[in-house]
């Protein structure tokens, strides 16, 4: 999946773009880390200020409150969407300029940021999974169909995957599997889009 799915300008984001630029340089990044520090310590989706601190924070900054809330949870889901898309510091700061339309001392902000903290956001996300399923093996066959034709009949060979899957929900832990078939074009799609991840992942090492 590209990135730019989730680079979509929404008006709430285009807000805190806004926000984002008015403040100031060197208050910036002092915000980022503590966001990011967070991210990769809380067992959970916990905030990264306090009510206490959001309260100073929101006078140092010069902020109204739900102006101080939309900066707080936008930041971090651009930052957790890098971390699920496993985002190049390259393409991440393209984004954020172009798209997004940030200045570039945020954007710089952004990108030192990502590039000390991506492998620890990332393996922390992988942990804790932004979602409740997660994978745990997989086996596969190949079954050859008969297709009947006007004329002719057609074998047609078809890749069966059985995904395993452990569901985390709740602290109640089950386990499911799924079965998948694949055709040849769509085996090799799909084999694609894994070198597509794969690569990403390597380009985080």
């Amino acid at each position: 999946m590209n990135m730019a799915t989730w680079m979509i300008v929404t008006p709430s984001l285009k807000r805190c773009v806004d926000i984002i630029n008015s403040l100031d340089a060197s208050k910036f990044p002092l915000l980022l880390n503590r966001i990011t520090q967070a991210m990769q310590a809380s067992p959970t989706n916990e905030k990264a200020f306090s009510n206490e601190e959001e309260e100073k924070l929101q006078l140092s900054l010069g902020l109204e409150k739900q102006d101080l809330q939309l900066l707080l949870e936008s930041t971090t889901f651009i930052i957790e969407q890098a971390a699920y898309y496993m985002t190049k510091p390259s393409v991440l700061q393209r984004h954020l300029s172009e798209t997004l339309k940030l200045n570039e001392d945020k954007c710089e902000a952004f990108i030192n940021i990502w590039m000390s903290s991506a492998k620890g956001i990332v393996e922390h996300l992988r942990q804790r999974s932004l979602f409740p399923t997660q994978f745990e093996g997989i086996s596969w066959s190949l079954n050859l169909q008969t297709a009947t034709g006007a004329q002719t009949k057609q074998i047609i060979p078809k890749a069966v995957f059985q995904f395993g899957l452990k569901i985390d929900e709740s602290k109640e832990i089950s386990h499911e599997n799924v079965t998948v078939e694949f055709t040849h074009e769509e085996l090799f799609e799909f084999y694609k889009q894994l070198e597509t991840i794969q690569s990403q992942l390597d380009g985080l090492h």
